[in-house]
């Protein structure tokens, strides 16, 4: 069965009781992130399910999820980054 991309959903889960979360993705990105955790932490990190239509459950500290917003550069810093972009690729 063949999800739309809307239906290829992203759930982080977690309470205020417990230490761990719970993420259930679609991605394949976030999907190789979590699995290479898994292999890096199995004592913290594991793959709980797996739903058979690409969708996988995985659990860890809920400590470890961030939301972190963008970086935003100074004209000075920008200056250097395009600077050591221009030296990297000619």
């Amino acid at each position: 069965m063949k999800l739309s991309n809307y239906e290829r959903e992203t759930i982080f889960l977690f309470n205020e009781a417990e230490r761990k979360a719970s993420i259930f993705t679609y991605n394949d990105a976030l999907k190789k992130q979590l699995a290479a955790l898994c292999e890096s932490y199995p004592e913290q990190v594991r793959r709980t399910e797996d739903n058979g239509c690409g969708g996988e459950t995985y659990e860890l500290p809920k400590k470890w999820l961030k939301i972190k917003p963008p970086r935003i550069l100074s004209a000075a810093q920008r200056e250097v980054v395009e600077q050591m972009n221009k030296k990297r690729w000619g």
